[in-house]
């Protein structure tokens, strides 16, 4: 599978955000997959998560939702992969791209939206239902599976540097939740 293909089968959920519709339509492409497949999807979709690790995006979604810990950090690049190639590679090259980004006004729904958890177990659940085997076994190394190259860290709660880092975020969502 290239990337291209992946994204393919992304895109089929690209007129929805609800999480749960974004899972089951992609769940029922994977489903269509070869278990090699499967393992070739869940591969390029560790890249992209972890290429999405570091702090400039870490610092945008701690200003849009209001604060983000590491684990939320986790779902919210389950989250930005689920909304497609356009919003994920506009937003590695440029946080500040989702100043943008279309969100529920329901508090509890744009949650769902933005830390998408259930989306990362995906192929990991297909494959097992498929071949009654961990998919762990069979995925390759990851480049970008450590936490060496995140950039470098900051205050999200100093709104002068959420101002310097990110201008168009911090005018936008700064103080919105409290």
């Amino acid at each position: 599978m290239t990337i291209d293909d992946f994204w393919n089968i992304i895109a089929k959920a690209k007129d929805t955000i609800n999480p749960e519709e974004v899972i089951e339509i992609v769940k029922k492409e994977l489903e269509k997959l070869s278990p090699e497949e499967i393992v070739s999807y869940q591969n390029h979709f560790d890249i992209l998560h972890d290429k999405a690790n570091f702090w400039n995006l870490w610092g945008a979604i701690y200003l849009i939702n209001g604060g983000c810990g590491d684990d939320s950090f986790i779902d919210f690049r389950y989250s930005l992969i689920s909304r497609g190639r356009e919003i994920y590679e506009n937003a590695i090259k440029n946080p500040e791209s989702l100043v943008d980004l279309k969100l529920n006004d329901d508090e509890n729904e744009r949650f769902d939206e933005l830390f998408n958890e259930s989306f990362g177990y995906i192929a990991t659940e297909v494959y097992e239902e498929k071949t009654d085997e961990e998919i762990y076994d069979y995925r390759e190394n990851n480049p970008y599976g450590n936490d060496e190259d995140m950039g470098e860290d900051w205050d999200f709660d100093d709104k002068d540097e959420c101002l310097k880092r990110l201008p168009k975020l911090t005018a936008k969502y700064w103080g919105k939740w409290e």
